[in-house]
């Protein structure tokens, strides 16, 4: 992007050598040294970090990961718990106890037991449970991808939001130079009588309200900064001075193009790529694993043991004995309480597949809106370029009049504004299509660091 900043601008924001250091110190608050390193700094001095660099620290920063990542950890302390009921268990216990009988006396009598048990068969009704842990594991794995593809998203929009409103600061300040000069212009007519000394009261208004035009640009760009620090984690980053920050942005400022994608292949894109959309259906098959196991309630437990104890008054090994057991139970009745879990696990199920295909539509109709967006963002950018090169051949007329004698105030006035606003129109429109761009990938389930 190539900035037109005018003296005005200049003489209120980079007095002496400040705005050097005050980049210095957004830099140093913002980052350690490598961050400080990834830095595109532009010929004014200032830099930003590329997006790559952005999506970074953002993965690194962001709650919401951390969160999604922590719930992956407990999920695998929990497979590896219900895995736990498939292997030996072992007990040792000791005890001490005393008693006083008048005919035989009083003493106290040792006790060891070391017991080893082990569940030989339940049915299945282990392997099913830990089934269904392994599959909401994978579920919370396909949720991180999720939240990795929003986070790419929400700072890639941050980013490009930035962007935008850094070019239209500069379009601003390019339209406070061109009523410097309009005003300087007015008063050299008016010095030479060819001008009324309305001229220049106009040319003074229209000054000031560009200037005050400025000052809101420059808070959208404050703003816009704020915007971009949150999406990465790092809130903390406010840099007091960030006139001429959007310099170095251009280095992924949108061109105008987008990819060429149907929307049929853009919904079937979705419809495969999405990790909602896997993570659903994974826990719809979790959902399908528990009814398995719900319906298994009355099943029998067999098990297996094996034991040795000692005991004794004097000698605590004057009694020791070895045990060998095998155990069955067989529930037989519960009240109708399994029959009742399988009911409702058939309804978790049935509400599960519902919200699955609920969820394919919801994708589906946001495909289908993002590419008519897309769509739509890249048929206004070439209408914003013409109305673009229309405004300029106006100026260009109307400020060639004005410097002749013959124009009027009212005149070039129109065409300042108008080709301010056709410029600003036309980054509208890129960013626009950008943000399109962004939406359907997100959609699609392609978005990428």
């Amino acid at each position: 992007m190539s900035l037109s900043i005018s003296s005005w601008r200049q003489k209120i924001f980079f007095p002496g050598g400040a705005h050097v250091l005050a980049i210095v110190a957004a830099i140093i608050l913002f980052c350690d040294a490598s961050f400080a390193a990834d830095y595109v700094v532009c010929a004014e001095g200032y830099g930003a970090p590329s997006l790559e660099r952005c999506v970074e620290i953002a993965l690194l920063n962001r709650p919401s990961l951390a969160e999604t990542r922590s719930g992956i950890e407990s999920q695998k302390a929990r497979v590896a718990q219900e895995a736990s009921s498939l292997r030996t268990q072992g007990n040792l216990s000791q005890s001490y106890g005393f008693s006083r009988n008048e005919n035989v006396g009083q003493g106290g009598r040792f006790s060891t037991e070391f017991s080893l048990n082990q569940t030989i068969s339940d049915w299945g009704k282990t392997n099913l449970s830990i089934k269904g842990a392994r599959q909401e594991l994978e579920a919370r794995a396909l949720d991180e991808s999720d939240r990795i593809q929003a986070i790419v998203a929400d700072v890639s929009d941050a980013y490009y939001a930035l962007g935008r409103s850094g070019r239209n600061l500069g379009i601003v300040s390019e339209r406070v130079g061109n009523y410097e000069n309009r005003l300087q212009w007015a008063k050299d007519f008016y010095k030479a009588g060819a001008k009324a000394k309305i001229e220049v009261t106009k040319a003074e208004t229209d000054l000031a309200k560009a200037k005050l035009d400025f000052v809101v640009a420059r808070g959208a760009l404050q703003r816009a900064v704020s915007g971009l620090a949150h999406s990465m984690g790092v809130p903390d980053w406010l840099p007091d001075d960030i006139a001429g920050f959007e310099s170095s942005l251009d280095r992924q400022s949108p061109t105008g193009e987008s990819d060429d994608i149907s929307r049929d292949e853009a919904v079937a894109a979705a419809l495969s790529n999405r990790s909602d959309i896997m993570a659903q259906d994974v826990r719809t098959e979790a959902v399908r694993t528990n009814l398995a196991l719900t319906a298994k309630g009355l099943s029998p437990t067999l098990t297996g043991g094996a034991g040795y104890s000692f005991s004794g008054v004097d000698d605590p090994f004057e009694s020791r004995e070895w045990r060998l057991s095998v155990g069955l139970s067989v529930p037989v009745i519960d009240g109708g309480l399994t029959r009742e879990r399988v009911k409702q696990a058939e309804a978790d199920l049935a509400t599960a597949e519902a919200s699955g295909e609920a969820m394919r539509q919801d994708v589906i109709l946001a495909v289908h809106t993002a590419h008519s967006s897309l769509t739509e963002a890249a048929e206004s950018v070439a209408a914003a370029r013409e109305v673009e090169r229309q405004a300029k051949e106006t100026l260009d007329l109307a400020q060639g009049r004005y410097k002749a004698g013959v124009g009027e105030s009212l005149e070039i006035s129109d065409a300042v504004d108008g080709y301010a606003q056709a410029r600003i129109q036309v980054v509208t429109a890129l960013y626009n299509l950008k943000s399109a761009e962004i939406s359907l990938k997100r959609v699609m389930g392609v978005i990428t660091k």
